[in-house]
């Protein structure tokens, strides 16, 4: 248990608790409504490029919408935006559920829905990781990063089930009524927060979109981690985006296996971030372990795509979702501590361009998958991550440092 304490000293930051609450409601609210769209999309479409496309307008936003979220984050009360974030996602998921009870879903209206969706997880993720960067002390940021992940996983594994099971007896439109009402209460996890405002000189120090981009760009290490990110997004996760379509018009799940599937992903990086807790937060060279991670994902997807039953498959991304793990935290770790406080939300707001890419690998190894099938386009996608993750990591000597 010893090799935890730097997990449980985080019982001592004072606000941290309310914040990781706040946050795994959100995140499940999203695994929940992620799942039970992409169940009505496989009754609508079993074309791969279809289901690109959802990931495409799901997470798109974070690519056009980055740097302004960023800005913004910078700009505005950190706080405030989360809690904005909050109401506006209650209205979606009411929109949702009173557009199901009227009407037959369509896919332009899932499509349009579903990118307002990606606005808002682009904003409170900006949002969301700067505010925590700043709530505890610098000696706690490592536990706190793995620990907000840890919670994002639980969410991942959590959230698909539930709405699928759920799905079992209730209607689409009454769960989303639900969602609403569950989605609302989160806000009193954030009564009393601290605003935790940047000094207006700080802000003027550091003013204008441009500061972020420029800092980038002349912080090597900042620079590269943002390049792997972005190739990662890419072409390392398209076990990822093609897991509904495998799941149903592969392997024919039954809801229920539907939905194991899709969120064993989050089950194996839950399990992963418990078990490598106390190796993430000791590792000295974030950028090299980030690098090989990635090239470990594409090598992972390949692996995937050569499965031949159910069971496979679900072995295959369980152990992904651990793999993943060590991508999201050593990528989290290297943006948030290498950048100084007033300059995070560009940061992150470049991070969300870096994420951005993800969508645009999705809709084309699904148009891909069209032509030459989906397991054959899911094998170029990887081949390619894992040739431009090797040219970043041998250019830049930067990631084997020691941070």
């Amino acid at each position: 248990m010893a090799y935890y304490s730097d997990l449980l000293n985080l019982k001592d930051e004072r606000f941290f608790k309310n914040l990781a609450v706040s946050s795994i409601y959100i995140y499940t609210i999203r695994f929940i409504d992620f799942a039970l769209i992409t169940w009505i999309l496989t009754d609508i479409s079993n074309n791969p490029s279809t289901f690109g496309l959802l990931i495409f307008v799901k997470f798109s936003p974070m690519m056009f919408s980055g740097l302004i979220s960023g800005w913004l984050v910078d700009k505005v009360t950190r706080l405030t935006l989360i809690r904005v974030v909050i109401y506006i996602t209650s209205l979606y998921l009411f929109f949702w559920a009173v557009y199901l009870f009227f009407f037959e879903p369509s896919l332009i209206i899932i499509f349009i829905l579903t990118f307002i969706s990606g606005i808002l997880i682009s904003l409170d993720i900006s949002a969301r990781q700067s505010y925590l960067a700043s709530l505890v002390k610098q000696k706690s940021l490592r536990a706190s990063i793995a620990l907000n992940i840890i919670l994002l996983n639980i969410a991942w594994f959590i959230g698909p089930n539930i709405g699928i099971f759920f799905m079992n007896f209730m209607t689409f439109d009454k769960l989303y009524l639900l969602m609403t009402v569950i989605n609302s209460i989160n806000l009193f996890f954030l009564y009393k927060m601290p605003k935790l405002s940047i000094p207006k000189s700080e802000k003027n120090k550091y003013s204008g979109m441009s500061k972020g981009i420029s800092f980038a760009l002349s912080n090597k290490i900042i620079l590269s981690t943002l390049l792997i990110l972005a190739i990662g997004n890419f072409s390392a996760f398209t076990f990822e985006s093609m897991t509904p379509y495998v799941a149903r018009f592969i392997y024919n799940a039954t809801p229920e296996q539907f939905s194991l599937m899709i969120s064993l992903q989050g089950l194996g990086a839950l399990i992963g971030s418990i078990i490598f807790f106390p190796f993430l937060i000791k590792i000295s060279r974030p950028g090299l372990i980030f690098a090989i991670s990635t090239i470990t994902l594409c090598i992972g997807s390949i692996i995937f795509t050569l499965n031949d039953s159910f069971i496979s498959g679900c072995i295959t991304i369980a152990i992904l979702g651990a793999g993943t793990t060590f991508f999201m935290n050593m990528h989290s770790r290297i943006l948030l501590s290498q950048t100084p406080n007033p300059l995070r939300g560009r940061i992150q707001g470049l991070a969300q361009i870096g994420i951005g890419f993800f969508p645009i690998g999705s809709l084309l190894v699904g148009i891909l998958g069209d032509n030459i099938g989906i397991l054959n386009s899911m094998r170029v996608f990887s081949y390619i991550g894992i040739t431009c993750t090797a040219i970043v990591l041998i250019y830049f000597k930067e990631l084997k440092k020691k941070l």
